[in-house]
């Protein structure tokens, strides 16, 4: 089994939320979502997609260490973290030449880069990297994490998450211990790329499979089982 570790400071380690699996991060929406859509078992949805669940499972999550309020008014954004909170900082800033006319640059606040201090060092076995992103299929509508890939074998230090606000205007409460990031580790590996035609049998084989089943047909027949936790 790999490892992947999470540093901070004795105080910070002890009061902010840990980092932890994805799978303890399941959104409520998901939860509450049915089987299936009335008594017709072909009528699945995303609640019995594994792709979507592996998705939205894999890797780890920091979640935000603090409360934070967010004010959007009149292309200004305020954020406020509580007065005696244990960092120096929790937010910072770039500047827009340094992602100039990016897709969402015309949105409200698309020109205001922003870059939440993470307090975590993240550490990974020689030869892993890894990949950071918005918490997958959470559909975070306030704020768009920048994705980014870190060499976190080799780059012993905090690793800051830059984002753009998309919440719009208004006054908004970001709660302590929500999921801010996932953190996604992959093992450093070069791939080249084929084009062939489908091998027709192996294809017909696999939906004949398929066929003989009404649900879980992925899930119990070509699902391998992925599965992070905290030691």
């Amino acid at each position: 089994m790999s490892y992947v570790n999470f540093f901070a400071n004795y105080d910070q380690v002890n009061s902010f939320p840990k980092p932890q699996s994805a799978s303890k991060f399941i959104p409520d929406y998901f939860k509450s979502c049915p089987q299936q859509i009335g008594d017709n078992p072909l009528d699945g949805t995303v609640k019995r997609c594994v792709p979507f669940l592996d998705a939205l499972t894999k890797g780890f999550v920091i979640p935000l260490w603090a409360d934070c309020r967010v004010v959007a008014k009149d292309e200004n954004i305020n954020i406020q973290f509580p007065p005696n909170l244990n960092m120096s900082e929790s937010i910072s800033t770039h500047t827009y030449e340094q992602i100039a006319d990016h897709p969402l640059s015309n949105n409200k606040y698309g020109k205001v880069p922003l870059k939440w201090i993470n307090p975590w060092v993240i550490e990974t076995p020689k030869g892993y990297s890894c990949l950071i992103t918005s918490p997958l299929n959470h559909m975070e509508n306030r704020f768009k994490i920048l994705d980014g890939i870190v060499d976190t074998d080799t780059y012993y230090n905090q690793i800051n998450f830059p984002f753009l606000w998309t919440g719009g205007d208004g006054e908004f409460m970001l709660s302590k211990g929500m999921p801010l990031v996932q953190v996604i580790p992959f093992k450093r590996e070069t791939f080249t790329s084929q084009i062939k035609e489908t091998d027709e049998r192996k294809l017909s084989m696999v939906n004949s499979r398929l066929g003989t089943v009404l649900r879980h047909g992925y899930r119990t027949m070509f699902w391998n089982k992925k599965q992070e936790s905290n030691s």
